[in-house]
């Protein structure tokens, strides 16, 4: 491999490294907001520099490929407008826009070249840790695979019965296998059952209806708040797993677009309540500073550690496309929108 090939290889990476920050709100060139959620697997080979990337545009969940170039008039210059490898990149990157079309099929987005080869340089210089999952975007593709998975159990459930009976048999189902998994259970059969009984008299319910009738709140705010107030007598760490896992999954299957760009940021920027035992002890070289962090690794073993991804595993399993309004495989969003604008 001749030096400059070498030279967009570790450009390649770097880009690919800005982009594991799920946290981050990004603008494109058509003005849609963008994280994100994944940045896929680097591709070493002929085809797509990123392998089946997820982003949130805009409220929509879409995977599909990522492709780089210096300048945006690369996209054409390289043939890849005739190369059908192409034809499921739903993101181009770029540092320049020399394009002044709009390259019709996908979205541009353009990052600072200079911010790029900073960080290209200090790869250089870092040596990668030895872990059960190799990187920290292997990981971000099981934390989004873990929440889509979760919150197209509640839209199966919201098809059949109410958003109450659904909060409650979604609560009920995690209490139990919360309580089962501890050596000594910190909460008696009482506790928990007054805590169920209740749950549809508090500000958890509220927060749900006012996302299903669309109005306007602060979906941070409220969520920080359901996080602080006792629902009855429970400690934080339950009442924050009770909103990770049945409130969340649950805004998402209600939320229109605006609410659920705010709580994608907040999944993905929430910190960790503290560090679970069992995964400091399989993933010692992995972060628990984040709840996505800890979610990802999470999924990963109750997959058994296999080599899955994203799109192939989670449309086989789960079939998202067909449960989740909000989610969609390849160009399908934005070729709907240009026969819509037709």
């Amino acid at each position: 491999m001749d030096s400059i090939q070498t030279h967009e290889r570790k450009l390649q990476e770097a880009v690919h490294f800005l982009l594991s920050d799920p946290s981050v709100v990004r603008t494109t060139k058509t003005g849609k907001r963008l994280q994100v959620l994944s940045p896929g697997r680097l591709n070493v080979h002929e085809g797509p520099d990123f392998l089946e990337i997820a982003i949130l545009l805009d409220g929509m969940v879409i995977v599909g490929d990522g492709e780089f170039h210096r300048k945006t008039s690369d996209w054409k210059a390289h043939s890849h407008d005739s190369d059908k490898r192409y034809d499921s990149v739903i993101l181009h990157i770029a540092f320049t826009d020399d394009d002044l079309q709009h390259q019709a099929g996908f979205e541009v987005l353009l990052l600072d070249r200079l911010e790029v080869e900073k960080i290209a340089k200090m790869q250089e210089t870092e040596k990668p840790g030895e872990s059960d999952l190799s990187t920290i975007e292997e990981l971000q593709h099981y934390a989004l695979l873990r929440l889509l998975r979760k919150t197209s159990e509640a839209q199966k459930l919201l098809k059949s019965l109410s958003l109450e009976h659904t909060l409650k048999r979604m609560a009920s189902e995690f209490i139990a296998k919360y309580n089962n998994r501890r050596k000594r259970p910190v909460y008696t059969h009482d506790r928990l059952f007054n805590l169920l009984q209740g749950l549809n008299d508090t500000s958890i319910r509220r927060f749900l209806s006012d996302l299903s009738e669309n109005k306007d709140i602060s979906v941070p705010d409220v969520i920080q708040t359901l996080i602080r107030n006792k629902i009855l007598d429970e400690g934080a760490h339950l009442r924050r797993e009770l909103i990770l896992n049945c409130v969340l999954p649950l805004s998402l299957c209600l939320a229109g677009e605006e609410a659920r760009i705010s709580l994608f940021l907040w999944f993905w920027s929430t910190p960790a309540l503290h560090p679970y035992g069992l995964l400091n002890r399989r993933f010692k070289e992995l972060p628990q500073n984040f709840l996505w962090q800890q979610q990802g690794m999470l999924e990963y073993i109750r997959e058994h550690g296999r080599k899955g991804n994203v799109v192939s595993e989670a449309i086989k399993e789960y079939g998202f496309g067909e449960i989740l309004s909000f989610y969609r495989l390849g160009r399908s969003p934005f070729r709907e929108k240009v026969i819509e604008e037709d």
